[in-house]
């Protein structure tokens, strides 16, 4: 049976990579209701939101527009023709029927035949390159923050499409223009506004990625087979999938109520489209299979990527299978600190089609309680002026509280005055939030009070234009913990395609896990949807209230506070054992207050540059080696379990000596010009204290011999010999038990804050 596409067909590939969505598409709904395979036909909020705002461009664009009738969806076929032709007054036509009476050349030969395509916008400009010469420009209008490649797509297939008609049409001083464009909603403004911003691009790298689908995948998709007893089609239910109209169809597959030999491998979390392809391939298909596949990592064709990931996601599999809770293989975390004394949470939903602030939440937590009852907000409406009352009622609480601590924390470093600092820590769920809040911030940095009042919040959470304050993202004051990336590097859980805060509270059964409402359950995220955003911006009388929206956001609050504190428990039981899980240092919270990023001069800026710079490099040396030896082996940055072969003195009293260097340590980037090096036996609490780095300092040396292809030659100072550490690693080091690390050593910082110093004075 033939079947028949659109460009919403074209949009949907390149948005998704779902070949059962296209594949799907390409069927009539008397087929899919055969096998049967139901469709999700409830019209979307955002959906609506589309129509609307689409709706209020064109009404702004006046009387220059040719329009379909009041009664009418599409601009009929005769005055479609005439505007092409140039026969009518208007400079645009909007919902433009483009469909040729024949079957389109790139069509030919395939089976397929083209659905009606809908123009929203077609532009009569005149050429200024080609005298006589008309371009038709066409235009997307979409509701949405940014143009993306897959928008640019189903413009480039309009394009296509329109040069058939054009040429049907016989019609040889027209053209259709080599640029497209995306209407948007217009930046500071919201979807209700009708202004757009409109994005200009070069058509010709997204038609040829359309030539190439048309001629060289879609064929292939309509030709898999689909019946009720057999689907040929190739699909992987990842977070993107939440806004398929098939999701309900194929979560049956992923289903916790499958068994382990049927349930597809897409329920495992983390795994990609890409490495699902690549794992069918060694005829990995279920989530038995993977937790079976222990040597996984070393299959031919994976990949690098994959290759590095297989472990945890095989230790992911296990999990799923046993239904239990699993260590991986990484044994602590610079994520997060071994001691919080005051837990500040927050939660930040974000309404992605106006950019703003949608609720926030804020929570001060001590011994596993919150200290008062959580506040929080949900913005009157999408306005910039909503969105500021609401940051500033909310993180005015938040910034309260530290400088409570501040004055506690400076009054007994500094006053001696009695009692026990104080420890704090801001912690958000999902990493995405952190990017929420500190863009929020950067919308309101013309606000008196958000630089003034919240000036300590814009130190936490820099925006992108405000050159970072350096203390604040140093090792020792990162200003939140995402607990969501915690759980994904220490544990693997029995949770379904996301490390969402339902799955995982649930799966952890903390002491209040999130159960969200039938209307804020979503299947991968616990942040608001975009249903219930909408809905409350659209359609108030139909919305959820906003006392029951509060009321999700205390819950997930509440399930935030129980897994920190299931985490330090954790900590606790693995420090009784010698090997903690946290290994953040944190000192007790002061503001830090000798710098203004609102109002520095100069030499502050190039001084915090400098400091900054310095840190981010010390703590992703900290990140990378806090990772286990196999996965540093393998990125290259690690020689793993050398074995001691002999060694002979080096100049000015040093010592060398010679490794034998394992083969899976053999392709290790590290060569003599590095002077970053660490020599040690793995063990956490030397590898991964920067103050110890000195005593076990070492770097790769080339003798006056040849070394063969599994030896290195490494050389020690001898005031490293004489160091404590460096004498206690002698005594303990088993056989095979030595490692090279790559560290961090930084020349410049301290030579360049001397100098930036020097000419402050």
């Amino acid at each position: 049976m033939a079947k028949g596409f659109s460009a919403t067909t074209i949009k949907s590939w390149f948005q998704y990579r779902c070949e059962r969505k296209v594949r799907y598409e390409l069927s009539s709904e008397s087929e899919l209701a055969g096998i049967p395979i139901t469709k999700d036909e409830r019209e979307q909020s955002w959906a609506i939101l589309g129509e609307r705002f689409e709706d209020d461009v064109v009404a702004r664009l006046g009387s220059g527009v040719l329009r379909p009738g009041r009664d009418e969806r599409v601009l009929p076929e005769g005055l479609s023709a005439a505007f092409l032709a140039g026969r009518r007054s208007e400079r645009f036509a909007a919902q433009v029927n483009l469909l040729p009476g024949r079957s389109p050349k790139f069509l030919r030969d395939t089976g397929l035949f083209l659905n009606r395509n809908i123009a929203d916008l077609i532009r009569w400009d005149t050429s200024e390159t080609r005298s006589g010469m008309t371009d038709l420009t066409v235009i997307d209008v979409k509701a949405t923050r940014r143009a993306t490649p897959f928008h640019k797509t189903q413009v480039a297939f309009y394009a296509k499409v329109l040069d058939e008609v054009l040429d049907e049409m016989g019609l040889s001083n027209v053209r259709v223009s080599d640029q497209g464009e995306i209407w948007r909603i217009a930046d500071k403004e919201t979807a209700a506004s009708g202004r757009h911003e409109p994005e200009r691009f070069a058509l010709a790298p997204y038609r040829r990625l359309v030539d190439d689908f048309c001629s060289n995948i879609l064929p292939g998709i309509a030709a898999k087979r689909l019946s009720r007893e057999i689907d040929e089609t190739f699909f992987h239910v990842y977070f993107k999938c939440e806004q398929c109209s098939y999701l309900e169809h194929c979560r049956r597959s992923i289903s916790d109520e499958m068994p382990p030999t049927v349930r597809d491998v897409s329920a495992v979390a983390g795994l990609s489209h890409e490495a699902k392809r690549l794992i069918n391939k060694n005829s990995i298909a279920s989530v038995s299979d993977l937790a079976q596949a222990e040597g996984l990592s070393r299959s031919a064709g994976l990949g690098w990527s994959l290759s590095r990931r297989a472990s945890i996601l095989v230790t992911r599999a296990k999990a799923l299978t046993a239904g239990s809770i699993l260590r991986t293989e990484d044994e602590h975390t610079y994520l997060m600190p071994s001691r919080v004394d005051s837990a500040l949470l927050l939660s930040v939903d974000h309404d992605p089609v106006d950019d703003r602030i949608a609720a926030l939440g804020y929570s001060r937590v001590e011994n596993g309680q919150p200290v008062r009852p959580p506040k929080v907000r949900v913005p009157k409406s999408g306005s910039l002026d909503h969105e500021r009352e609401v940051l500033i009622d909310v993180l005015g609480e938040l910034i309260a509280d530290l400088t409570q601590i501040d004055a506690h924390n400076r009054a007994v470093a500094e006053d001696g005055l009695d009692g026990e600092p104080i420890y704090a820590h801001i912690f958000l769920y999902e990493p995405t939030e952190a990017i929420n809040i500190q863009a929020a911030i950067g919308r309101h940095l013309d606000s008196a009070a958000i630089r003034t009042g919240l000036l300590d919040l814009v130190r936490l959470f820099p925006p992108e234009d405000v050159v970072p304050e350096p203390e604040f993202r140093g090792i020792h004051h990162l200003p939140a913990t995402a607990l969501r990336s915690v759980f994904e590097q220490l544990y693997a859980l029995p949770v379904a395609v996301a490390y969402d805060l339902r799955q995982v509270s649930q799966a952890v059964g903390g002491a209040a896990p999130y159960r969200p409402g039938p209307a804020f359950e979503r299947p991968f995220s616990s942040l608001l949807s975009i249903e219930v955003i909408r809905t409350l911006r659209e359609n108030p009388s139909k919305a959820q209230s906003i006392e029951t929206i509060c009321a999700d956001v205390v819950a997930r609050l509440s399930a935030m506070a129980g897994l920190i504190g299931w985490l330090f428990e954790r900590n606790r039981e693995a420090s009784a054992s010698g090997n903690a899980l946290l290994r953040l240092a944190k000192r007790p919270f002061r503001f830090q207050t000798t710098f203004n990023p609102l109002n520095a001069v100069d030499l502050d800026l190039l001084m915090a540059c400098e400091i900054l710079e310095n840190r981010a490099g010390l703590l992703e040396a900290l990140v990378g080696l806090a990772r286990p030896s196999r996965r540093r082996r393998d990125a290259g940055r690690c020689f793993a379990n050398l074995r001691y072969d002999r060694d002979f003195r080096g100049p000015r009293g040093s010592k060398r000596i010679i490794f034998r260097i394992p083969k899976e340590s053999q392709l290790a980037d590290l060569s003599v010009s590095d002077m970053d090096l660490i020599l040690h036996d793995d063990s956490p609490d030397l590898r991964l204290n920067p103050a110890l780095w000195g005593q076990i300092a070492c770097r790769i040396v080339q003798p006056d011999f040849t070394l063969s292809d599994d030896e290195v030659c490494i050389e020690v100072d001898n005031q490293v010999i004489r160091s404590q550490e460096y004498r206690a690693l002698l005594d303990r080091v088993r056989v095979g038990g030595w490692f090279v690390d790559k560290a961090f050593f930084d020349v410049n910082t301290q030579r360049a804050a001397a100098f930036v110093n020097y000419l402050g004075t």
